[in-house]
């Protein structure tokens, strides 16, 4: 059965920050052999190998027949008769083969080394199948199967940075750790901008703690083997459900493959608000097929079939629901959730949590405009705090403090780049100014009267 002291910080204490990137000289790569040169032998024999194997392996047949005919036709043509680099040769059969299909999992590549690897790897003992396995995830482990970063944003709203679905059965503890993290949050934000992929066992098990019940979210069909494939969310998952909490997933160009899975099955269901761009369009798995010495070909064999639109998003990628640039897409998503969170009956410490979320993120991503006279009547002096007006913009100064304020309303603004207090500027009965109130985190202010002029 599924069940569903923060340290005081002054006005008189803001300061600006800064960061500061250190970088060490890259190490000198060690020489490399140089690769042939294409030579005509060259072109026949690979492009022969690659239109051989995309007829006989590639998910849709006669895809791969239209593929093979067309380099073909390019080869009789001459058009790659100008080409003498290999790996210009490669992108150029890529960019042929990509041309009839629009399938961007496609790809030829000029890779001995990768050549040498599969053989090697076909040609293991038990025992060195066992060492490349731990060594392998032993790497996963290093990348922490792909979670980059989880914590809690303004509001309580829950935030994770995946940057890959691993497919090793021991990244299991480190989801359940990541989503029990998580289940407190009032809403969850999932950031998949820089995800390339992975596998369906992280999709499986994450999609798990946001549906409500068992689900049936994708299938897969695969070119030589009978019948369809259905991949369905799990009854049970360790640690609290989410199904009850909004969902936010964060897209990408670069959002591609098993990231565009994850994506698809829960907009389809209903259960996420997908914000940022398009996807990169990858829903055909597959993998890498040796062509000679020198070359691969990574061929899809399968496609996704999603049971809810009965189709995938191969070539289109998907659209979000909240189409913002990248860069945006993390802040709009947060102004969202603490928006729609805002309109629900809550507690007032909560309403408050929320509000200091929203009212910051509205001044960094929507700030209204306010006049130029309105913003001159702020300027002056209150205490040891000194605002000033400078090519539109206004400045709080304390110090040798100096901080930029941006709008979150025509009389509400937040300092930029720090987690500072707000400053109100409040009217008195005559039409003037008459102090600046600092708004706390925790709800707390403190009112600097006006400091009349001379």
């Amino acid at each position: 059965m599924r069940n569903k002291a923060r340290p005081h910080v002054g006005f008189f204490g803001l300061l600006l920050a800064g960061m500061f990137a250190l970088s060490a000289p890259a190490p000198t790569a060690p020489a490399q052999a140089r690769p042939p040169a294409v030579d005509a032998k060259m072109r026949a024999e690979v492009v022969q190998k690659v239109g051989d194997l995309l007829v006989g392996q590639y998910v849709f047949p006669e895809k791969g027949k239209a593929m093979k005919d067309f380099l073909d036709k390019q080869l009789a043509e001459k058009k790659y008769d100008t080409l003498t680099d290999v790996r210009e040769f490669a992108q150029a059969l890529t960019r042929d083969i990509q041309s009839v299909t629009k399938d961007r999992h496609l790809r030829v590549a000029f890779n001995p080394d990768e050549v040498r690897r599969i053989r090697a790897r076909n040609g293991q003992s038990a025992e060195d199948r066992a060492k490349e396995a731990k060594e392998a995830l032993e790497r996963q482990r290093q990348e922490n199967f792909g979670f980059r970063k989880v914590e809690i944003l303004d509001g309580n709203i829950g935030y994770l940075n995946l940057l890959s679905f691993s497919g090793a059965r021991e990244a299991g503890d480190t989801i359940v750790a990541a989503m029990n993290f998580l289940a407190n949050a009032n809403a969850v934000i999932i950031d998949l901008r820089d995800n390339g992929g992975g596998a369906a066992l992280a999709i499986k098990l994450i999609c798990s703690y946001f549906l409500p019940e068992e689900t049936h979210i994708n299938s897969w069909e695969w070119r030589g083997r009978d019948g369809i494939v259905q991949s369905w969310s799990l009854p049970y998952v360790p640690g609290r459900m989410m199904f009850d909490k909004d969902l936010y997933i964060l897209t990408s160009r670069r959002t591609f493959s098993a990231a565009e899975e994850f994506t698809a099955d829960l907009k389809n269901q209903k259960r996420a608000t997908i914000v940022g761009e398009t996807t990169g369009g990858g829903a055909h798995p597959g993998g890498t097929r040796i062509v000679n010495d020198d070359f691969t070909v990574w061929i899809p064999t399968g496609r996704a079939i999603n049971p809810v639109s009965k189709t995938n998003w191969e070539g289109t990628g998907i659209e979000p629901d909240i189409s913002v640039p990248r860069d945006k897409a993390l802040d709009k998503a947060h102004l969202t959730a603490v928006s729609r969170l805002l309109e629900k009956p809550g507690e007032e410490a909560v309403k408050q949590s929320l509000k200091w979320a929203h009212d910051g993120l509205l001044a960094r991503l929507e700030p209204p405009p306010v006049d130029l006279e309105t913003l001159k009547k702020y300027t002056g002096r209150y205490g040891e705090v000194v605002v000033t007006l400078e090519n539109g913009i206004l400045f709080v100064q304390t110090g040798s403090s100096k901080l930029k304020l941006i709008p979150a309303s025509a009389s509400l603004f937040v300092p930029e780049g720090v987690d500072g207090p707000r400053v109100e500027f409040r009217t008195g009965e005559n039409g003037r100014i008459t102090e600046a109130v600092a708004h706390f985190r925790n709800g707390r202010t403190e009112a600097y009267p006006r400091t009349p002029k001379e």
